[in-house]
């Protein structure tokens, strides 16, 4: 894989030799931190509702919580200590949770290149990223945004620009850093 992302590299700095470096991209998504150690899902969910609907209309985590789990909103947020609440979410919850509130989403995409996402971003649409964070785990972040370093070498790095719930990634990352972890991607139009 290592190997796969150095050719990448090696023919993204190629191409854009001697080409202006695209202009960085930046979508106005608030970064809202996650209210339970396992609700990045929910907080991602809330962070794309938010930036689509604004604040007065954008539920809290718990009813998130609630409502992708077929109950009444107020049942997670009357104690975020109900063990029927804390848990983890789905790729699949998120999509149920942006579409209840207005949004649009692609199917599930598995991991693409820079400018794919570039392009993507470009558009006006945020994507959120499944990766690894551990042996057995996960964790969602939504990507916001994208810009293209100067590596020293006459190439550039992709480096994307992250609002990640748990602030376990710094920002921004760069693209060869996260190729490794991505497990599975969603677009919300």
């Amino acid at each position: 894989m290592k190997k796969l992302i150095f050719i990448f590299m090696l023919f993204l700095s190629a191409s854009v030799r001697g080409q202006p470096i695209p202009p960085p991209v930046n979508l106005p998504i608030p970064n809202i931190q996650q209210e339970t150690h396992v609700w990045c899902w929910a907080a991602v969910a809330q962070q794309i509702i938010y930036a689509t609907r604004g604040a007065a209309q954008t539920p809290a985590q718990c009813a998130l919580v609630a409502m992708a789990n077929n109950a009444h909103p107020n049942y997670c947020c009357a104690g975020i200590g109900n063990p029927a609440c804390v848990r983890t979410g789905s790729m699949q919850q998120i999509q149920y949770l942006i579409g209840q509130f207005g949004g649009r989403f692609s199917a599930l995409a598995p991991p693409t290149d820079p400018m794919t996402l570039y392009q993507t971003l470009s558009s006006g649409r945020a994507i959120i990223l499944h990766v690894g964070s551990g042996q057995m785990s996960s964790h969602v972040v939504v990507l916001t945004g994208m810009s293209f370093v100067p590596n020293g070498f006459g190439g550039v790095e992709p480096v994307l620009h992250i609002n990640d719930p748990l602030s376990y990634f710094n920002q921004p990352v760069p693209y060869s850093a996260l190729v490794s972890i991505w497990i599975e991607a969603l677009v919300v139009n």
